[in-house]
């Protein structure tokens, strides 16, 4: 079975989708959720659910509580009281938000071996089924939404940096030309797909995809493209561009004048406040990423 979050709110057993009533209950399990095996507070709860909580959101919790308890019975989770809140209890395997983490890191970890790297950033964007929490409202849901999809988005550069080492533009291509116009802000993605484009030896539309993304920024925001995408097209431009040097292992600028790391630090799902690497824009679409490996 699994609780899944990287997409809807839904709760599977044998791929048969459990019943769980209303947006604001399915709300509960993805605050708990995010959390597997941590209790939260029922204020931590209440303030996760309801931008401006009802007089009885106390009772409404409690209501919604033992209603997804009876949904989850026979399940292999389950939600507990502990500490003056509530945890859900399993296998923190089972919530494809920590699944998506545990492969990442792991991908992470795997430096100088592309074919596992590759591998196991396949099988974490296996689970994505499109926005996290899309059917749940509220400035709780929309941050950690947020940042699981900056989580996405490095992901999606790291891989496109493994196949560019090992020889795969096409691929890289492939994958990146549709996400562009969802991230138009995100250097990062951009970078990859002119890097790959040029490796295909399509220079000219290199240019042209940089272009475009200098015209977005400058309509969009008033500024130019941060400083290491300016090089790579000056670089294009001139002819003495190296492709395995553009995907070489190290930090990858956020551009937009940010110069943190696009990866979001893992090793469990986001909290509620999470950090700002990326500039935020549209939804990403559901699995982008094929198993190529």
């Amino acid at each position: 079975m699994e609780v899944r979050i990287l997409g809807p709110v839904e709760v599977t057993v044998d791929d048969r989708r459990v019943s769980l009533g209303p947006p604001q209950r399915r709300a509960v399990l993805a605050a708990l959720a995010v959390d597997v095996n941590h209790p939260v507070s029922l204020q931590a709860l209440i303030d996760r659910i309801w931008d401006l909580p009802p007089d009885r959101a106390t009772d409404s919790l409690y209501a919604h509580i033992a209603r997804l308890r009876q949904a989850l019975t026979g399940t292999a989770v389950s939600i507990e009281r502990r500490g003056g809140g509530y945890v859900l209890e399993g296998d923190p395997d089972r919530v494809d938000a920590y699944r998506f983490h545990r492969l990442a890191k792991q991908a992470q970890a795997h430096a100088g071996d592309d074919f596992a790297r590759v591998a196991l950033l396949a099988e974490a964007m296996e689970l994505w089924r499109g926005s996290p929490l899309t059917d749940i409202s509220g400035d709780w849901a929309a941050r950690i939404r947020y940042s699981i999809e900056q989580q996405f988005v490095g992901a999606i550069v790291t891989w496109a940096q493994a196949h560019l080492r090992l020889g795969r533009p096409e691929a890289v291509v492939t994958e990146l030309t549709p996400l562009i116009p969802r991230y138009p802000l995100v250097e990062p993605l951009a970078s990859m797909l002119m890097r790959g484009l040029c490796a295909l030896g399509r220079t000219a539309e290199a240019v042209a995809q940089y272009a475009r993304l200098r015209g977005y920024l400058a309509d969009q925001l008033g500024i130019e493209p941060g400083p290491e995408l300016r090089a790579l097209h000056q670089e294009i431009l001139h002819g003495d561009h190296d492709p395995p040097a553009w995907a070489a292992e190290g930090a990858v600028r956020t551009g937009i004048g940010h110069t943190g790391p696009v990866w979001v630090p893992l090793g469990q799902p986001p909290r509620a406040e999470p950090p700002i690497w990326v500039h935020p824009t549209a939804h990403v679409p559901g699995r982008v990423l094929s198993r190529r490996h």
